[in-house]
């Protein structure tokens, strides 16, 4: 009990001690090691400053303070996605399909149906069966569907398919050669309507620019989504220019922390990157930082895409690095020469063992561990490799969605081995943004269960990791003295093992609070 009350007697000693918000009578898991489990917290100009017992915290009222009776309720630190893509995609007849894997016989039944005398957009996402279909190509798509523009793209982001239509429209020229892309080929060597990695992300560059209402509307759909998970920050990469999704953000107006990291996707090597000349800080945002540049370097398992030591299981295939050794090299100069945290994308063994071997070629270990280079999704960071990782003090931003699809190869991935192995650990969505659904998969990852982790670890993963991913640690993730006040109160204690993995995806924040403000408050709290 002495640990808990050291911060409050500190505080209630400061002279004209002021307090705008106390929250009093509930279960605060802090993250704070010196003062794990309080009751109530104080909060004054954007900050907490004291946490700790009811009957003490409530002296710091006065008659301005606002007070909040939680009624038992279990708080949290506000959750920090940190790995996030937004963006809204043109607008289209969106093709709802079996599943997210479904057959080529399906897809053509959903796109049969479909009237060919419309002249809008069609579009649906497809898995590994459709992409990896040799005989689907872009002239079955035409026989479908002859003048409307047709879209298909990968669940996973690392894949698209266009028919004719679409292709003219978007002015694809395979002849054209993107870095880090390519363009998939029949067995004549012809086009076949597929785009592959940066291939396909440079397609929307041609693509007419969404007005800024719409873009606005989905940035502020997504706010009022994530605040009712109790997420007050995000770590987001947008495929847009970097200066005009800050100022898109800024027109939203909406309450969350925004970290936007640099996507850079380039019509040639050595070209630019965009957003590298943006302030870190931008003047009358404070809430705002644009920090971090991420570069993909391979696909994911699902379709192949990602760069393996040895080939996939049951086939000769072993996915391919979209940079090369030394152009991964050169990647990492550029970033570290602006003293920028470089983010990489990272799914094959091969892809993590070329970044190892090309960040030794650069510096020395010590010098890496001030930048804490972050593997995103890390799946392919084998134990052989867990060393060197740890070594060069890199950070893996995990994401529990990825363990949804049981394979022999995410059956040899980490989550709870990075902690074991000492290296940092975040987390990020990368798909569903709800974290209580992320945590029931965390709890019990289907591809592989071994990497289990625990409620509380994943909670950490999610606050103190995804801080320190972004050097935050010493403002975010704790509820500290000193610390901003971000935070969420929940609908159930997703810290009780009462309450069932399989309960948790219906958990919600009944109150979500954001610099000291309340940026979420359900009626039922």
């Amino acid at each position: 009990m002495r640990r808990l009350l050291v911060p409050v007697l500190l505080l209630a000693c400061a002279p004209a001690l002021s307090t705008d918000l106390v929250l009093h009578n509930g279960k605060l898991w802090t993250g704070d090691e010196s003062n794990p489990t309080a009751t109530a917290i104080a909060i004054n100009d954007g900050r907490i400053t004291a946490v700790g017992r009811d009957a003490d915290i409530l002296k710091l009222a006065d008659a301005d303070t606002q007070r909040i009776d939680l009624k038992g309720r279990r708080v949290v630190p506000g959750i920090n996605d940190a790995h996030l893509h937004l963006g809204a995609w043109w607008k289209s007849s969106y093709l709802e399909l079996p599943s997210p894997d479904p057959s080529r016989t399906e897809l053509e039944a959903a796109l049969g149906k479909q009237s060919k005398a419309d002249e809008g957009w069609l579009s649906a996402s497809i898995g590994a069966q459709v992409l990896n279909d040799p005989g689907f190509t872009i002239e079955a798509l035409d026989a479908l569907h002859p003048t409307r523009p047709v879209i298909l793209q990968a669940m996973t982001g690392h894949g698209t398919m266009v028919n004719s239509a679409a292709r003219l429209l978007l002015k694809i020229d395979p002849a054209v050669a993107v870095p880090g892309g390519w363009y998939g080929k029949n067995a004549e060597g012809n086009f076949d309507g597929r785009l592959y990695e940066y291939a396909q992300w440079r397609m929307r560059t041609t693509q007419p620019a969404l007005p800024d209402a719409d873009e606005i509307a989905a940035i502020q759909g997504n706010s009022r989504e994530a605040l009712k998970f109790g997420i007050t920050s995000q770590q987001v990469m947008a495929m847009m220019p970097a200066a005009r999704f800050v100022s898109l953000w800024r027109s939203a107006d909406v309450p969350q922390r925004l970290r936007l990291i640099r996507l850079p996707i380039p019509g040639g090597f050595g070209e630019p990157v965009d957003g590298a000349g943006l302030p870190r800080d931008v003047a009358g945002a404070p809430r705002v930082r644009v920090f971090g540049t991420k570069w993909i370097l391979d696909g994911t398992p699902l379709e192949g895409g990602a760069a393996l030591r040895h080939p996939y299981p049951g086939t000769t295939a072993s996915g391919q690095l979209n940079f090369d050794g030394k152009q991964i090299e050169q990647l990492l100069r550029e970033i570290i020469a602006r003293d920028d945290q470089p983010l990489l994308h990272i799914a094959g063994d091969a892809t993590s063992e070329a970044v190892l071997d090309a960040m030794a070629a650069i510096a020395p270990a010590e010098e890496w561990r001030k930048r804490r280079l972050r593997f995103e999704h890390g799946d392919g960071l084998r134990d052989d490799l867990l060393a060197r990782a740890r070594e060069f003090g890199v950070v893996v931003v995990q994401n529990p969605s990825h363990f949804t699809f049981p394979s022999a190869y995410m059956a040899d991935s980490k989550v709870a081995g990075f902690l074991a192995a000492g290296i940092p650990l975040a987390l990020g969505s990368d798909g569903p943004a709800n974290p209580w659904l992320n945590m029931m998969w965390a709890l019990q990852p289907p591809a592989a269960p071994a990497q289990a982790l625990t409620r509380e670890q994943v909670l950490r993963a999610y606050t103190a990791g995804s801080a320190y991913a972004e050097f935050a640690e010493n403002e975010k993730g704790r509820l500290a003295p000193g610390y901003l006040a971000d935070l969420a109160v929940l609908s159930q204690d997703v810290l009780d093992e009462a309450v069932p993995a399989q309960a948790l995806p219906g958990t919600t924040s009944l109150l979500t609070v954001v610099a000291g403000d309340i940026a979420w408050r359900d009626p039922a709290l």
